[in-house]
């Protein structure tokens, strides 16, 4: 392999393993929340996270060490500045909670989508095919999870709405789900 192919190997599995690492410890943090278990289906969803985060991170540190890579090498700054404050914005008390642990879950998970398609691009263009496979593998699993968690959404907010008050629309969050679904369709 390219000795430039393997570099950007190394420092993808080593990005998507630091990414993985603060995806599990905020979602095993927020399981704990008794706010979290308290919304119908979220817990479940928080756990599929964590679990299949963690499992991937095994996989991960595997490749990287077959590879020669120094597993927990820096992480770039574009997925610090993401997701390197995740574990602290959902250790800190919010006017909503709920609503923006799983907003920030969505993009945390999102932003694992994208790298995973990456990653499953650059096992393709380099003949990698473990990695084209972890990739592919990641890029699914992470995908389910962006549109489970994004249909959580109205609920949770409505949910940190009504316990502030009455709600002006008690339909809110069903009207804003069929929004959410037909703009995911459209």
């Amino acid at each position: 392999m390219n000795e430039k192919h393997h570099a950007s190997l190394t420092q993808y599995l080593n990005d998507m393993l630091a990414l993985e690492r603060d995806i599990a410890n905020a979602a095993r943090g927020q399981l704990e929340d008794d706010c979290i278990t308290a919304v119908p289906g979220l817990a479940g969803i928080l756990g599929e996270v964590a679990g299949g985060s963690e499992s991937r991170i095994e996989r991960l540190k595997a490749m990287s060490s077959e590879e020669g890579g120094a597993v927990g090498a820096a992480i770039k700054e574009t997925v610090t500045a993401v997701t390197g404050t995740l574990a602290g914005l959902y250790g800190k008390m919010r006017e909503h909670p709920v609503s923006r642990m799983v907003r920030d879950d969505v993009v945390a998970i999102n932003l694992s989508c994208t790298s995973y398609s990456m990653l499953h691009t650059l096992g393709l263009s380099i003949g990698h095919n473990a990695c084209a496979a972890l990739g592919e593998e990641g890029l699914r699993a992470t995908a389910k999870l962006v549109m489970d968690l994004t249909k959580m959404v109205p609920l949770v907010v409505a949910g940190d709405l009504a316990e502030d008050a009455p709600l002006a629309n008690p339909n809110a969050a069903q009207l804003a789900t069929d929004t959410v679904h037909e703009a995911w369709r459209g």
